[in-house]
């Protein structure tokens, strides 16, 4: 028999509809537009109310959270990919308003788009693919095969039998593990509420608050955070240059 507290959970069930022969989460669809929404309106009225002066609360924590952004892209990326820092701004807040959605109480109506594998996974097609594509804009696509799938510069050339399979395998553990990372932590977290709900009531008034609270302040913040930040280092190890530093430290080692 299945324990009570499991039979009372329900795991992976989504407000479904069948278009073309494909399975559509209508939940999540619902709730990355709203998390979508929230974020282009919040943009608009920062737009209508950006101020050269003395700024608002609004607008000073918008750009404390740019400039942020644009320092760390600048140092590991470069001033070439200026592009990274509204993508970066962008995706964090996305995904923060999407990992909040799920601690207001809407009796399930609205969930946290970011607990369904499908909403991360497409985060993460995206910015694998934008990692691709800038690595072969940056190196020209000979040193970006040379680099990310071969062998580092230097190296003899009879490793690139052993170094190829395990450099393919990496960087298709790239996009399952920041699909993963996100969904987990996200689905973890509404599971949670769950089974707060199944406490007796004075005490899960309780537990409900507390968990929300550090939900929302450590838990969604930090996940939006880890993977705007990894989109930047990914974009970094893209596009570093190895091949000058090497050389140089060969020549040196030969001198």
């Amino acid at each position: 028999m299945r324990p009570l507290v499991l039979s009372q959970i329900e795991v992976g069930n989504h407000w479904t509809t069948h278009i073309l022969g494909m399975s559509l989460y209508l939940d999540s669809v619902v709730s990355s537009l709203v998390a979508f929404s929230i974020v282009l309106g919040a943009g608009l009225y920062l737009r209508h109310v950006t101020t050269a002066g003395v700024p608002g609360r609004f607008q000073a924590f918008i750009e404390m959270v740019w400039q942020t952004v644009d320092d760390y892209v600048m140092r590991m990326i470069g001033p070439f990919a200026s592009w990274a820092v509204p993508l970066c701004t962008v995706l964090f807040f996305y995904i923060l308003v999407s990992n909040w959605l799920e601690l207001i109480p809407t009796g399930g109506r609205l969930t946290s788009a970011t607990a369904d594998v499908n909403d991360t996974a497409a985060l993460a097609v995206i910015v694998i693919f934008l990692v691709h594509f800038t690595s072969i804009r940056q190196r020209g696509f000979k040193r970006y095969i040379k680099i990310n799938y071969l062998h580092p510069a230097g190296m003899p050339r009879v490793f690139y039998v052993l170094l190829a399979p395990i450099n393919i395998i990496s960087q298709i553990s790239y996009p399952i593990s920041l699909t993963l990372r996100l969904f987990g932590n996200m689905f973890a977290a509404a599971l949670m509420l769950q089974i707060i709900a199944l406490l007796p009531l004075y005490l899960s008034w309780a537990f409900n608050g507390v968990w929300k609270l550090f939900e929302g302040v450590f838990v969604d913040v930090i996940q939006a955070f880890i993977f705007a930040l990894l989109t930047v280092i990914y974009l970094s190890m893209a596009t570093m240059e190895h091949e000058p530093e090497t050389d140089s430290a060969v020549e040196a080692a030969t001198a």
